[in-house]
């Protein structure tokens, strides 16, 4: 498995410094982190690398989609790349193939960070919520594809996201002004659609494929970000400190699921400080 991904690449490199590799969501490609990887490349002096998942972007899609799978694409990926030694950042779904790799191969992680994710199941919470952005997505995709004319794809790509903006926990002036270049979408031919296998992810979400089985603990040290208006509810899962005793955490007020998307600024701010400086105890800035 060949993953596609775009690197960032610092002016001067420390070639001791481990990179930094970027983890999208369930419903989203590289392209999500394209307003956070060249800030974390150029506050942290390291080599960024935002990956799209198999069935995401421009990877390859197959019939095959779990956490267990993907954690090995992540391995093959290191492999391919001669990277030993990482930092790394996934967000939902992402954060569970990041926290799987983890466990798997823990010598390898210099940090871990975790956007708004947890090794739960996805039913913990916000099970719904799962089904109903994969169904939002072939409805979309249903919709834009009618539409030849790119911009008239987006507004209507756009205007369909305010009508699910419960479902994404953000107002719907907040989808308004959301940058449209960092939605998982792309002109395929003459049409918009979102690059996104929904048929593979939606097997998955149904057969229940995204379960973790994980146990012991990762003694490295690991941030955990997420929002206070999060369906997950990853802030009351007391369980996350037993797999990961080193952890920060911290709180985003009045943000769901989508933290780096609707408090970028924060983000990017404690993500660096984070990799920069290191945790400060006790577990809580």
């Amino acid at each position: 498995m060949h993953l596609k991904y775009d690197v960032y690449t610092p002016h001067y490199l420390n070639d001791t410094l481990a990179p930094v590799i970027l983890l999208h969501s369930m419903i989203e490609n590289r392209k999500t982190w394209l307003h956070i990887a060249p800030e974390i490349r150029k506050l942290t002096g390291r080599k960024v690398y935002a990956i799209d998942a198999r069935n995401h972007g421009e990877s390859p899609w197959t019939d095959e989609y779990s956490v267990d799978i993907m954690a090995k694409d992540l391995d093959e990926f290191l492999l391919q790349n001669k990277i030993d030694k990482v930092i790394l950042i996934g967000h939902s779904i992402g954060g569970k193939v990041a926290i799987e790799y983890t466990f798997r191969k823990p010598h390898t992680v210099e940090k871990l960070i975790i956007e708004d994710s947890t090794p739960k199941d996805f039913v913990f919470g916000g099970g719904k919520t799962v089904t109903l952005a994969v169904n939002m997505v072939k409805e979309l995709n249903n919709m834009v594809s009618e539409f030849k004319d790119k911009e008239k794809a987006m507004d209507i790509a756009r205007n369909m996201c305010v009508q699910f903006a419960a479902i994404l926990r953000a107002t719907k002036e907040q989808i308004m002004n959301y940058n449209s270049d960092l939605l998982p979408l792309g002109w395929t031919g003459d049409s918009l659609s979102f690059l996104l296998n929904t048929d593979a992810v939606a097997n998955a979400v149904i057969n229940n494929k995204l379960k973790q089985n994980i146990s012991g603990t990762f003694e490295g040290d690991v941030l955990l970000l997420y929002g206070s208006k999060s369906q997950f509810k990853i802030g009351s899962d007391d369980e996350f400190l037993k797999y990961f005793p080193k952890t920060t955490k911290i709180e985003f007020e009045n943000v769901g699921h989508f933290i780096h998307h609707l408090s970028p600024k924060k983000f990017i701010e404690e993500v660096t400080k984070f990799i920069n400086i290191g945790p400060m105890w006790p577990a809580k800035y």
